[in-house]
C-alpha cells in the first residue's frame, strides 16, 4: 500500500477522533451528531458527482465547525484549527487549501461576501449544511432556494414527501 494511501485512511480517522473532542465543547447544534447528519447527506449527494474529491469533502466536513465559540468567527477559526492540524499530520498543502476552500464554502455570511463556490465539494457541504435547517419553516424560505443543487433538492423532497 503506498505511504499516500496510508496517511488518506489514516487521516480520516485522525481527523474524526480529534474533531470529537472539540464538538463537545460545543453549543447543542454543533455537537458531533451536527457532523454525521452533513456528513450523511452529502455522502448521498456524491454519488450524483463522481469528480468530487471524497477525502476532501470529509475532512471539511469533520472541521467545519470545530472551533464554534461564536458564530462570527466561527468560519476563521475552524479553518485555522484544521490547516494546522493537517500540517501538523503533513497532509500534503495543495490538499489542505482545497479543504480550507470547502470548509470557507459552508457559510452563508462568505457566500454572500466571496460570491458563490465554484468547486463541487464546496456546493455539497453548504447544501448538506443547510439541508436539516430547510426542514423547519424558516429555514425552509430561507435556504430551499439558495441550495447550489438540484440534486438536494431532489433529496430534500423525497425526504421530507414534499
Amino acid at each position: 500500500m503506498g505511504v499516500h494511501l496510508m496517511l488518506s485512511m489514516n487521516i480520516l480517522k485522525l481527523a474524526e477522533r480529534l474533531a470529537k473532542k472539540e464538538y463537545e465543547k460545543h453549543d447543542e447544534n454543533h455537537q458531533w451528531s451536527h457532523v454525521q447528519s452533513v456528513m450523511k447527506i452529502a455522502l448521498k449527494l456524491t454519488k450524483f458527482f463522481p469528480e468530487c474529491d471524497l477525502e476532501v469533502l470529509k475532512l471539511g466536513i469533520i472541521f467545519h465547525d470545530i472551533n464554534y465559540e461564536k458564530y462570527e468567527t466561527h468560519v476563521e477559526k475552524s479553518m485555522t484549527a484544521a490547516e494546522k492540524i493537517l500540517q501538523e499530520y503533513n497532509y500534503p498543502q495543495e490538499k489542505i487549501k482545497k479543504v480550507l476552500a470547502v470548509m470557507i464554502s459552508h457559510s452563508g455570511p462568505h457566500r454572500r461576501k466571496l460570491g458563490d463556490t465554484k468547486i463541487i465539494e464546496g456546493k455539497i457541504i453548504y447544501d448538506a449544511d443547510k439541508f436539516y435547517i430547510a426542514q423547519t419553516p424558516e429555514g425552509f424560505k430561507k435556504y430551499y432556494h439558495n441550495f447550489y443543487l438540484d440534486k438536494t433538492r431532489e433529496l430534500f423532497r423525497q425526504l421530507n414527501n414534499k
